[in-house]
Formats: structure tokens, C-alpha cells, sequence
């Protein structure tokens, strides 16, 4: 009886081994799926309840804190596919950080003093690879001009973590585009060839939070019964932005990579170049982006504006990543028309809605 279940432990342990991947893939759908149920139903959800005013675009008291699954289910398949601890390390703080931000109103400085800290822990480890990139590209040996793109890669990684927390303001924007742009960058670089040590796992970790965040949305979409809360938003954009870091193996790379989250960059840009031109408080809530417009001033239902950013990204991410062959000026050049298209569209909503008399609240 003990040699048949010893047998059977073995062979149940060769079993998890030989399918490793596809029960890591699995569980981290699960794990997105379970914390927003968790949070949904909890009985002390209270404390996390997101209660409309007049800079929201929900009418309805929801819980925050749904994307505590997904910080799960990274964690796993960090540990499980043994990235670089201090990957791990630094979002699992930005990430925790905003979780308790949550629950409790954190000052902005706090905040940023927080992400900074990640950020740094995160970059350090790097920089061997970021200088040996820099020989290698056109750019010359200037150690000024090296400073320069560390220090614009470093605002990078605490912006896209913003970025992603402001862009998640209705139902189901943040989880679409977290299994678009988390996707698309995983299978771009899982089988590239010459890999280095970091590749697959990095790669197989971005799928995995693709495949969270697959799990996590039909608690957010169409009807959202939880937000993915700052928990879960800012890990997002801090560990895609990490990875494209980290994957890209060239300055090219960095930007076509940056591309698969283009609807977020867009709208945030040119929402801020509007905000600065009325001289408002960047740090203050608002509801002023093109998805708020359209949700809040015409009257479209979230998941329709969602869908439709999730389509915009998925065709310009595609498009990116097929004009990468072609060279530098074939991506700046698809990618300056995406802008400009992004940007006409912009400019006739917002021309629209003061047209209406009614400019949305800063």
C-alpha cells in the first residue's frame, strides 16, 4: 500500500513537472479570478468602497482592490519562473504600497518617494545591460547622453505606473489592455532567437499576467462588481514597463515593445498637454481623458469605449511589432500617424463637448 502511494506521489510530481507551464498558465487565470471574487465578497469590503462623486465615471459604490489576484498570481509566477529577485522585490512594494493606498488616502510625496525606492531596485541591476546596449547603438560614447536615456528609461518606469493607474477609470479598460499589451509583448519575445537567461522566463511572466488579467475581468466587465484599485493598476504599468526594459534588446525594441500599451501613452499625453494648457493640478482627480469624455459627456457605455481601445491597441501593437523589420524610420513614421490620428480624434471630442456648453469638471 505505501509503495503504490509513493508511486502515485511520483508520478503525480513528473506530471506537474512535464506541465509545468500550462498549470502555471492556469493557476495565475485563477488567481486573477479568485481576489476579485475575494473582494467582491467580502464582508468588510466597506473599507474598500470606491463611492462616486463628480469626477467619477460610475454612479454606483463599488469595492477597490479586485487586482489583488493579480499581484498573486505575479508573485507565483515570479517565484515559479525565477526572475531576477529584484524585479520581484520592487514591484511587489509599488505594488503592496498601492494596495494599502487603497484602503488608506497615502500623500502623493509618500507616494512617489515609494515608487522612486522601486524603480531604483528595479534599474540598479541593469545598468550593465542598459551601458552595453548604449555602445552598441548609434547614439556614439557619450557619457552625458548616457545619463540622459537612463534617466528618461527611469522616468519611464514611474510614469507608465501612473499612467496606467489614471487610465483606469471605467469598466474593464485596464484588464482589456493588460491582456492586449501583456500578450502581445510575452509571445514577441518568447521565441526569439539567441535568448538570453532571462528571456523565457520574463516572456512565459508576461503571459502569465495576461491570462491574470483574463481571470480578473469578467468581475469589471461589462458590469464591474469590483475595480482593479491601485493594487492592481500601477503593478501593471510598473511591470510592463519593467519588462520592456528588460526584454528589448536595443533602443528599437524599447520603443516598438512601448507601442503595445499605445492607447494609454496617447490619451494620458495629450490629456496632460490639455490639462497644462489650463494651468489645472496634474496630481488632482479628473475626468478629462477621451474615455471619460466619451463614456461621461456622450453617453456610451463603458465596455463599448473599452472594446474599442482594445481594438485600437491590438491593431497598433500588430502593426508595430510587423514594421520592426523594416527599420527605425518605417516605426517612427506608422507610429507619428497613429498620433496624429489619435490626436485629430481628441481635438474633435473635446471641441464637441465645449460645443455642448457642459466642459467636463478638472
Amino acid at each position: 500500500m505505501m509503495n503504490d502511494l509513493t508511486s502515485l506521489f511520483i508520478r503525480l510530481i513528473e506530471l506537474v513537472a512535464e506541465y509545468r507551464t500550462p498549470l502555471l498558465f492556469f493557476a495565475c487565470a485563477g488567481l486573477g479570478a479568485a481576489g476579485a471574487w475575494l473582494i467582491a465578497g467580502m464582508a468588510f469590503r466597506e473599507h474598500l468602497l470606491d463611492t462616486p462623486n463628480e469626477r467619477s465615471s460610475h454612479t454606483v459604490p463599488t469595492p477597490r482592490g479586485g487586482g489583488i489576484g493579480i499581484l498573486a498570481a505575479f508573485i507565483m509566477a515570479g517565484l515559479t519562473l525565477r526572475i531576477p529577485t529584484t524585479f520581484l522585490f520592487a514591484a511587489i512594494l509599488i505594488s503592496a504600497v498601492s494596495f494599502y493606498g487603497d484602503y488608506i488616502r497615502i500623500s502623493v510625496r509618500v507616494r512617489l518617494v515609494l515608487q522612486v525606492i522601486s524603480t531604483l531596485m528595479l534599474l540598479f541591476p541593469l545598468l550593465p545591460r542598459l551601458s552595453a546596449q548604449y555602445a552598441q547603438s548609434a547614439f556614439g560614447v557619450s557619457p552625458l547622453l548616457f545619463l540622459l536615456i537612463l534617466a528618461a528609461i527611469f522616468l519611464f518606469l514611474i510614469g507608465t505606473a501612473n499612467f496606467y493607474n489614471f487610465m483606469d477609470g471605467i469598466n474593464g479598460i485596464a484588464g482589456l489592455s493588460g491582456v492586449i499589451g501583456f500578450g502581445l509583448l510575452g509571445l514577441a519575445t518568447l521565441y526569439r532567437p539567441n535568448p538570453d537567461p532571462f528571456q523565457t522566463p520574463l516572456s512565459l511572466l508576461s503571459l502569465c499576467i495576461a491570462l491574470a488579467c483574463v481571470g480578473y475581468l469578467p468581475f469589471n466587465m461589462p458590469r464591474a462588481r469590483v475595480f482593479m484599485g491601485d493594487v492592481g493598476s500601477i503593478l501593471l504599468g510598473f511591470v510592463f514597463a519593467g519588462l520592456v526594459v528588460t526584454l528589448a534588446r536595443n533602443y528599437l525594441e524599447m520603443v516598438c515593445f512601448t507601442a503595445l500599451l499605445f492607447p494609454f501613452y496617447a490619451d494620458e499625453l495629450t490629456t496632460m498637454v490639455v490639462r497644462l494648457r489650463d494651468r489645472e493640478n496634474l496630481t488632482r482627480s479628473h475626468r478629462r481623458h477621451l474615455y471619460q469624455l466619451l463614456v461621461n459627456e456622450f453617453g456610451i457605455v463603458h465596455w463599448k469605449i473599452s472594446a474599442a481601445y482594445a481594438v485600437a491597441q491590438l491593431a497598433i501593437g500588430v502593426g508595430t511589432l510587423i514594421a520592426y523589420p523594416c527599420g527605425v524610420s518605417t516605426v517612427l513614421m506608422f507610429l507619428a500617424v497613429c498620433f496624429a490620428g489619435f490626436t485629430l480624434l481628441t481635438a474633435e471630442v473635446r471641441k464637441r463637448v465645449s460645443k455642448r456648453g457642459a466642459p467636463p469638471p478638472a
